[in-house]
């Protein structure tokens, strides 16, 4: 198989691009932190250590992971804050799951 057929690419609704290994959604880590994420039992200092894990993991380095974040602070005000992460996330992981479908 060759390597762009494990990519996918869009474009967030604020304008931010992408571009994912689709090979990310099979990985157990991905489930594991977003589990982890969402459980209301887990404190907020782990939620915080959890996601920035699962961003690593997802932009691959922390080149990646810096350029993502300015890009969110980009176009959302100059900060990259929390929710603004998360949301951009969000609609990167769903176009993941239905250009794969």
């Amino acid at each position: 198989m060759a390597k762009n057929e494990n990519i996918v690419k869009g474009k967030t609704k604020s304008g931010i691009k992408f571009q994912l290994d689709k090979r990310i959604q099979d990985d157990a880590r991905l489930l594991f932190y977003l589990t982890k994420i969402q459980d209301e039992s887990t404190d907020i200092n782990e939620k915080s250590k959890v996601l920035f894990s699962l961003l690593s993991l997802i932009f691959g380095s922390e080149g990646g992971l810096q350029i993502f974040m300015n890009e969110v602070a980009a176009k959302h005000d100059g900060v990259a804050d929390v929710k603004s992460l998360i949301a951009e996330l969000t609609e990167m992981l769903e176009a993941l799951n239905l250009k794969n479908s």
